[in-house]
């Protein structure tokens, strides 16, 4: 072979290789911005839930709402997450109320409320600007909706249906210990657990370490017929609820860390002193006969307990209060509890 073919084929590899290590490199860093891209849509994506799910506990209150849910975008912003997102309350954040109906999900009852918030990040491409591209915007959105709570596990006392109690106000929740119900000797406003084993209504008045099953077995439903627990003295709910030998009784846990400087009105959601209670219509019977209809549910911040003194007393205030995880019904009428879901 001559020296010049030789030297041609030289030359020939060059070129390929140089052109390989163009396309190489290119490829690379196209990778590099398109990783750009997916983070950033990721990011996104995650302060548009957080955003939604923060503001759609505030429906169906507009404003308030919208303020938190643009404060919620505003503190990812003071992260290091290496990406600015933005969300303007005028084009960013809709509204969805009663009767209305959010595309790709539901109608929404008369107790729903929807809210969707979309988030959007810009990424200024570092080596695709070679071609001619500077960037791109990469926008994600979330909906979430406010709809009422069909069932959930229950502490097992009743509230009077027919009050008409107000967020804030103190209410006694010995209920036949006043006039509401005079005739129900015994039953002072305890419910047998739905389960229907006794042996778990002072695990459910306590509320510390319920297992799954029981969870799961003492849940109740709007409309459930419920019955009263009779006979049950002092002690045993003294002990569930304000002073316990074992330091475990609810308010004795509320004062521990997290909660020790909760309010009613400012609190953690898993505060020992928030009871789930079914919001009854006495429907007949005597003693541990008489029937109680499930027509909503009330959260109670358990206030105070007094099991010396004469009467005796346990007082809550009524609060408003999401479930969070809860299953929820858009076209449920309320039922007193809601819980925020996302939905797209």
């Amino acid at each position: 072979m001559s020296k010049l073919l030789r030297d041609n084929r030289k030359g020939v590899v060059i070129v390929w290789t140089a052109i390989a290590l163009v396309a190489l490199l290119g490829m690379a860093a196209l990778t590099i911005d398109v990783g750009q891209l997916c983070a950033a849509a990721q990011t996104a994506q995650n302060v548009a839930d957080a955003a939604a799910l923060g503001g759609g506990s505030e429906l169906p209150d507009h404003t308030v709402a919208q303020t938190i849910a643009l404060e919620l975008v505003a503190a990812n912003n003071e992260t290091a997450t290496g990406f600015q997102v933005s969300c303007s309350g005028a084009d960013d954040i809709q509204f969805w109320g009663q009767g209305e109906t959010i595309p790709d999900f539901s109608l929404l009852g008369s107790a729903a409320w929807g809210m969707e918030v979309s988030a959007h990040v810009r990424v200024e491409y570092a080596f695709a600007s070679v071609f001619g591209l500077s960037g791109a915007t990469v926008s994600r959105s979330c909906t979430v909706v406010l709809m009422p709570v069909g069932g959930v596990p229950i502490c097992p006392m009743w509230s009077n249906y027919l009050t008409d109690y107000q967020y804030g106000q103190e209410e006694e929740l010995l209920m036949a210990d006043g006039p509401h119900f005079e005739n129900i000797p015994g039953s002072f406003g305890w419910l047998q657990p739905p389960s229907g084993d006794q042996t778990e209504f002072l695990d459910l008045l306590r509320g510390y370490n319920l297992t799954a099953e029981q969870i799961a077995s003492n849940w109740a439903s709007v409309d459930d017929l419920l019955y009263a627990k009779t006979g049950l003295a002092v002690g045993p709910w003294r002990s569930a609820l304000e002073t316990a030998n074992d330091g475990l009784a609810r308010l004795q846990r509320a004062t521990w860390e997290p909660w020790t400087n909760d309010t009613f009105d400012d609190f953690h959601t898993n505060n020992p002193r928030l009871l789930i209670i079914p919001m009854c219509e006495f429907v007949g019977g005597l003693g541990s006969d008489a029937k109680f209809q499930v027509r909503a549910f009330g959260a109670f911040w358990l206030e105070s307990v007094d099991s010396q003194g004469h009467p005796r007393s346990i007082t809550g205030r009524f609060i408003d209060y999401t479930v969070p995880g809860a299953d929820g019904d858009p076209l449920a009428p309320g039922t007193g509890l809601w819980t925020v879901k996302m939905v797209k």
